[in-house]
């Protein structure tokens, strides 16, 4: 089992970037514009194929490889941003999660 969170990776991308001085470049609009567009690549994984399953998707190989470097390069871009900005995306995601509960009650979308 692999002791790696969410948590313990944050200083391995800071590194990273602090090394390259990167910092200068990486405003919020900047990193928000970067994860749009790994998004957009993300999806490129998926344009023109309708209704495929997730074991569809599994069965190639070389395709996950492309799609899972995609994901982390979007969770990196989050993870700069939410760092810059001192989002605890733990807290954001639960605040949100009570947000959706209210704005879609199980009673009206199930």
């Amino acid at each position: 089992m692999c002791d790696d969170t969410i948590e313990s990776i944050l200083p391995l991308i800071l590194d990273f970037r602090h090394e390259r001085d990167w910092e200068q470049f990486h405003t919020p609009k900047n990193l928000a514009t970067a994860l749009s567009i790994e998004g957009g690549e993300l999806l490129e994984n998926f344009l023109w194929r309708d209704g495929e399953k997730a074991e569809d998707i599994l069965s190639d190989p070389e395709r996950m490889e492309r799609i899972r470097d995609e994901v982390a390069d979007v969770l990196i871009y989050l993870l700069f941003l939410s760092n810059d900005l001192g989002i605890d995306l733990t807290e954001a995601v639960r605040e949100k999660v009570v947000k959706n509960r209210e704005k879609y009650p199980v009673s009206d979308y199930r």
